[in-house]
């Protein structure tokens, strides 16, 4: 009887172990990450100056034909290379759902003589590297933007010399590097400080930043970025030995509006958003003193008018004239577009910049120069 009761004992064990067996094995509780997305030519890149939730795009609806975003995240604030500044935590794995590469950028503070510290640093100059290398690993960049503006111009080389170290640093880990410069101009700190050339050779890509023909600063009021300004800027940098598949060039999602007392030329400036600008035509277009004239030159609307003791004047950005900018990208057969920065266009501008890219030359068919009748104050 004993017997019996162990034999039986032995097949419940045994059948209570295959049962344990044959359960459903336990899923692991990480979800994998999403992986990155490809990069495609042409880029269309865009700058996400903050992160409210109003324009984060790792969270907004898919924007049409953007492949890049460029959170500005980082900045160097110490001479001895302290950078600052957080990643927003998933916000990589979000936008790559959406198809978008994320490439932060990184600034030095647009202090010259912090840069010139730890230009001339090589510890300083690792530690930055350091930093950034290990956000990147952590939060899954796929590349780095970096926008080091406002630097003396005998650092020039010293700027080569440390964006060749960081390239050889990234490219170990497998990241994309951008380095933003601007037009090519005499101002020593903001424009001879880059050897543009040179840079090529360290960057996957150069951002050419193709706006603030008339800064914010100046004491002649004019547009943001011309088109035949913007035109003959590209001439300009490609004819530095700029190769034109690491060139993207630079919109302006905005424009200024330029404000004097009626009869001087006391101009002051404040940045205005393309729907601040739409909102202007539409409340002041019955003025006796509005006017808006189409500029062929220019490829852009100059809009003025005069009120309350004060005379007002802006050159309008709009879908309009980026498209006939983002041609040039086309014509000069440039790696893309990069703008600056989310939150200052209307949504018509992402459609049209889409069209551009894929169309090509025949994107010009789907949307031709207005005539003088289309914006004489309608």
């Amino acid at each position: 009887m004993r017997k019996i009761s162990f034999l039986l004992g032995l097949v419940l064990l045994t059948f209570v172990i295959g049962m344990g067996s044959c359960a459903t094995p336990k899923k692991d509780s990480q979800a994998k990450p999403q992986p990155a997305p490809s990069l495609t030519h042409p880029i269309s890149m865009v700058w996400q100056h903050k992160d409210d939730p109003s324009v984060d795009l790792s969270s907004l609806p898919k924007v049409p034909g953007l492949t890049v975003v460029s959170p500005c995240w980082y900045r160097v604030t110490g001479e001895y290379g302290k950078v600052e500044g957080a990643a927003v935590p998933g916000y990589t794995e979000r936008a790559h759902k959406k198809g978008y590469q994320v490439w932060p950028l990184v600034t030095n503070s647009f202090d010259p003589d912090l840069t010139h510290k730890f230009l001339q640093d090589p510890h300083a100059q690792r530690f930055i590297i350091d930093q950034l290398l290990k956000e990147a690993e952590t939060h899954g960049f796929d590349g780095i933007n970096i926008d080091f503006e406002n630097i003396y111009e005998k650092d020039r080389d010293a700027l080569t010399s440390f964006m060749a170290y960081l390239r050889r640093q990234s490219q170990k880990k497998g990241l994309i590097l951008s380095m933003d410069v601007t037009a090519p101009s005499r101002n020593p700190n903001w424009s001879r400080c880059y050897d543009r050339k040179a840079l090529t050779k360290s960057v996957d890509y150069l951002v050419l930043m193709t706006y603030d023909q008339f800064s914010r600063l100046s004491k002649v009021p004019g547009p943001t970025a011309s088109f035949n300004w913007d035109e003959k800027k590209v001439q300009e940098t490609l004819a530095q030995g700029v190769p034109p598949e690491k060139l993207l060039f630079g919109l302006p999602l905005y424009m200024r509006l330029w404000e004097a007392p009626e009869g001087t030329k006391e101009y002051r400036a404040r940045t205005l958003g393309m729907w601040q600008a739409q909102q202007l035509i539409h409340d002041k277009k019955n003025l006796p003193t509005f006017r808006k004239t189409w500029l062929p030159e220019e490829k852009m609307t100059r809009v003025s008018y005069t009120e309350g003791g004060r005379d007002y004047v802006f050159w309008q950005e709009d879908a309009l004239s980026l498209y006939y900018k983002s041609r040039l990208a086309i014509q000069y057969q440039l790696a893309g577009t990069a703008a600056w920065r989310y939150g200052f266009e209307t949504p018509d501008v992402w459609h049209l910049l889409e069209i551009s890219q894929k169309n090509g030359a025949h994107a010009c068919l789907l949307y031709t120069s207005p005539s003088p009748r289309d914006i004489s104050g309608s």
